[in-house]
């Protein structure tokens, strides 16, 4: 770990922790992050939510829940 980065993850542990989480799964899973890229790409952020929500539904779970466990809101 250079300063940099050990200076973002004590400024803000839980950012810090959520991307190293976010790298390790994409490198795991390079396959799913190329689909999830595509699906996104050239998209507002409105169509974004929209694609995410209808995802989302089709696993039967609500979007905007999940987002308020995590304080999102949409």
């Amino acid at each position: 770990m250079n300063m940099t980065s050990f200076m973002n993850a004590m400024s803000n542990p839980q950012g810090y922790v959520m991307q190293q989480f976010a790298q390790q799964m994409i490198s795991e899973n390079p396959d799913k992050w190329q689909q999830c890229q595509q699906m996104f790409a050239n998209k507002n952020r409105k169509q974004q939510i929209a694609e995410l929500s209808k995802l989302y539904k089709s696993k039967g779970m609500d979007l905007n829940a999940v987002a308020k466990q995590y304080g999102i809101s949409l």
